[in-house]
């Protein structure tokens, strides 16, 4: 693995909360070569419900980085979305996969790990960011 940091978003770190075998390979072969892997703290709260359901998200989450957003942070997310809306068909909100994106910029040469890697890569281009697909790993 060539970059120094994962980012993980909201559906990677749900997979690998509930031990999805790719999703949890994938991150173990990161932890083996060094990678930080980190968590824009937006995704915890799409992922987070208050209740026993959050006991394996806190497992897993107490091992890894959880970067904060930033006002710096979020103005460059807002610039990446607005930038990508005028590129898709679908109108769907951009704005917690801008905040990934603009976290993985920040601490790049990474990689975000997603379930969905269309909005991701939209949002990726131009930077020193790969998308991997979890269900193409």
């Amino acid at each position: 693995m060539s970059a120094r940091t994962v980012v993980l978003d909201s559906e990677a770190l749900a997979m690998a909360a509930t031990q999805h075998s790719t999703a949890k390979s994938f991150l173990s072969a990161a932890l083996r070569d060094d990678a930080e892997v980190v968590i824009p703290a937006v995704v915890l709260a799409e992922l987070m419900t208050g209740g026993p359901t959050d006991a394996q998200l806190w497992h897993l989450i107490r091992r890894l980085t959880t970067v904060d957003i930033t006002a710096r942070l979020a103005a460059r997310a807002g610039a990446l979305r607005e930038g990508a809306s005028g590129k898709r068909r679908k109108k769907r909100d951009l704005t917690v996969d801008a905040m990934v994106a603009a976290v993985a910029e920040l601490l790049a040469p990474s990689v975000i790990l997603t379930g969905d890697a269309g909005d991701l890569s939209l949002l990726s281009v131009g930077l020193d960011v790969r998308v991997a697909d979890i269900n193409s790993i």
